[in-house]
């Protein structure tokens, strides 16, 4: 598992398809860090129309976003990509929705 923090900046076009298992839908968006002279960026990929409307990000938002890098092989290739499985937002640095997982903030 993994973690960043950061103001969402970037939102990709919804992707559909349909495969053997069923039709499917993602959308990837990046994620730069806040606060520092050179900021890390983090594109994350939403996998599933249950995890886009549970994360619902938008562009400004601040989150706390926990991943896991992955990667999968087709025909000898591999692609990566980082799925979130749960995202905080933030609003004047207090948690203002949980998605993903139930939590509760810390004191």
């Amino acid at each position: 598992m993994s973690e960043c923090r950061g103001k969402v900046i970037g939102l990709g076009e919804l992707r559909t398809g349909e495969s053997s298992r069923g039709k499917w839908m993602s959308q990837q968006w990046v994620v730069e860090e806040l606060n520092t002279q050179y900021p890390e960026r983090w594109v994350l990929d939403s996998f599933g129309e249950d995890k886009i409307k549970e994360f619902d990000v938008h562009v400004g938002d601040i989150v706390d976003v926990q991943y896991s890098s992955r990667s999968t092989e087709k025909d000898g290739h591999f692609y990566a990509s980082n799925r979130p499985w749960s995202v905080i937002k933030q609003s004047g640095g207090t948690p203002s929705q949980v998605s993903g997982v139930t939590a509760s903030p810390s004191a």
